[in-house]
């Protein structure tokens, strides 16, 4: 299957700063229409008004998921601070964390109190133990490929306590294989798992780079919980639109 053709790329990082700044145009009231680029050139036209919606316009497994939060709480990929500011306005004490520069000032203006740049693949030092890790939006799988969970997976566990808890939001790989069997005989072809995507984000005439992103059923991360620490206690199925997605709730053993 060929690669999608070269064209004029912004600098090497820059997919999350692209999506960073389709978000801020979009709080500035302009008008974002922003694509998702797959590595066989699939690609999946998106707004990014869902990233500002109230609680009540959520799907009901997020709001349902967030009533498992507990003690402090950890952001991965906090974005414009969607849910970080919903807990933080709940009473918790958030940290929000996020790749780009623009969606950590983006989330401070909003009002998110602690914010900082970071990523699941380089978590910031020194913001101490956190009881809760939330990683929404699909950010379960954002480490990548499965050396580079279990990696993410060890470390979430050295920055939580001793009732540390994740939630996390991501695909059934079987539900999206039927729409997608095409990229999915591709990947095991070449070797790759058949959940993990390769992505770039395309705005306004630039191309961002390319980033991994690993769709997981819930029996392969109860697998990965058992070599890094981790129980799955339960899944939140989303329904409608949302077929195919869950939330899972995993907790430190």
């Amino acid at each position: 299957m060929p690669m999608p053709k070269r064209t004029r790329r912004a600098p090497a990082g820059s997919s999350y700063e692209l999506f960073a700044q389709a978000m801020l145009d979009h709080w500035l009231g302009k008008k974002v229409v922003m694509e998702f680029e797959r590595d066989d050139g699939y690609r999946d036209p998106s707004t990014v008004e869902y990233c500002f919606g109230r609680s009540s316009e959520w799907p009901p497994m997020e709001r349902e998921a967030l009533r498992e939060a507990r003690g402090r709480i950890l952001d991965v990929g906090c974005g414009p601070g969607r849910h970080a500011l919903y807990l933080q306005r709940k009473g918790f004490r958030v940290v929000g964390i996020d790749a780009s520069p623009t969606q950590v000032a983006l989330a401070r203006v909003r009002g998110l109190q602690q914010v900082y740049q970071g990523s699941v693949h380089r978590l910031p030092r020194g913001l101490g133990k956190f009881d809760t890790v939330i990683l929404m939006g699909n950010n379960l799988g954002l480490a990548g490929d499965l050396p580079r969970m279990r990696r993410f997976l060890r470390e979430v566990r050295e920055v939580t306590t001793r009732r540390g808890r994740i939630i996390g939001h991501t695909k059934m790989p079987g539900v999206w294989f039927k729409q997608h069997l095409p990229y999915v005989k591709w990947n095991v072809e070449r070797g790759r798992p058949p959940g993990l995507i390769t992505l770039r984000v395309r705005y306004k005439g630039d191309v961002g780079d390319w980033f991994d992103l690993l769709l997981i059923s819930p029996d392969d991360l109860i697998e990965l919980g058992h070599d890094t620490g981790w129980e799955l206690n339960r899944v939140i199925w989303g329904g409608g639109e949302r077929l195919g997605d869950y939330i899972a709730i995993l907790d430190k053993r």
